[in-house]
This record gives C-alpha cells, structure tokens and sequence, in this order.
C-alpha cells in the first residue's frame, strides 16, 4: 500500500468514526455485503420501506428480475427540474427496491443525481437558502447516491457525500414527513466509507 492510499484510508476511518458517532443504530459497525443488481432486483416492497429495512440492516430478497422497459422516466425526471415533489415520486415509484440505483441501466439516472446535487442544491444550500429545497427530494437523492457508493469504486459518489456531510448543518431535522431519512443517509455514508477503505 503506498503512502497516499494509508493517508486516504486514514481519513476515510476517521470520518468512519466520526459519522458512526452521529448515528445511534450505528453502534455495532457491521455491515452485511451488498451486491449491485446486474440487471434489476424485483421488490415486494414499497421504495421508502426497503430504505428503512436497509439503513437497518435487514436484508431484503434481491430477486434477479427484468429492468425496465424503454419508458419515458428519464425524460419525466429532467421535466422535474422544477417539481421536487415529482421528482420525489418518480425516484421512489421506480427504485422500490433501491440497490437498483446501481444497475448497469441506471447510469444516466446517477449521473443526473449527481450534477443535481453538486451544481444546483449546492449552490442554494451555500447561499444559505436549504430552506427553499424541498427536504424529502434532497434527502432520498442523497440516499441513493450513498446507497450507490456503497458498492461503486466511482469515487465521485463518496466525494458528494463528503460534500454534504460538512455542508448541511448538524441540527438540520427538517419538519417533513421523511425527515428519518436524514438518519438513514447518514447510515448509508458510513457504509460507503467502510465499503472504500475495506
């Protein structure tokens, strides 16, 4: 190991740490391996309920299935730009089971997360303005984007996580029906730290 991957996994544990330290269900430190679909898993679960079983760390059936079809979601989620509620339903109505964030067709769906949240969201939440983000689309962006670090090499990921961690205010619990999904986030950051320096 040279001496610049014993500084990166340095400072990937310490922030291991400091973030399992944030987050009570994060006691114990363990994580059940995840594998990325290579096609799609089918769910029987709605999206947010399978975040929940998964931030706890209950496993959920990853059922091999067929990824959807040609449909219009990718043209739907750029028309959202302006819709965070849309944009929220979308996510969730087409990630019930959300390692499917990770699949090989998904690319393009991450990629568009990504610039979202480092352009866009980043430059309001540095202006002061996080109150004019509709907290809920923001969080379950950043879940999936965690959840996707946690099995990606994609270092751009993990970066955005970083970001976010030192961006949004420790006492940020915004009053929304999801606000748990701050928790979960955080959850799925350590896991990503650990899936990157284990």
């Amino acid at each position: 190991m040279s001496t610049r991957q014993e500084i990166i996994g340095k400072a990937l544990r310490q922030r291991f740490a400091e973030v399992c330290n944030s987050v009570a269900v994060l006691e114990d430190h363990e994580f059940r391996k995840w594998t990325a679909p290579r096609t799609w898993f089918a769910s029987s679960y709605e999206s947010l309920a399978a975040i929940r079983l998964l931030a706890t760390g209950d496993q959920i059936e990853c059922i091999e299935g067929e990824a959807p079809g040609d449909s219009t979601f990718f043209k739907d989620l750029q028309a959202s730009n302006r819709d965070p509620r849309r944009r929220f339903e979308l996510l969730a109505e087409r990630y019930v089971h959300p390692l499917n964030i990770a699949a090989p067709s998904e690319d393009a769906v991450r990629e568009y997360l990504l610039e979202r949240l480092m352009v866009n969201d980043r430059s309001r939440i540095e202006q002061s303005a996080l109150h004019l983000l509709d907290a809920d689309d923001l969080l379950l962006r950043l879940n999936l984007i965690a959840i996707n670090a946690s099995v990606s090499h994609d270092l751009r990921y993990l970066d955005a996580l970083n970001y976010y961690y030192e961006l949004l205010p420790a006492t940020w619990y915004p009053e929304s029906p999801q606000n748990w999904l701050r928790a979960s986030f955080l959850t799925f950051y350590a896991r990503a730290l650990a899936f990157h320096f284990n």
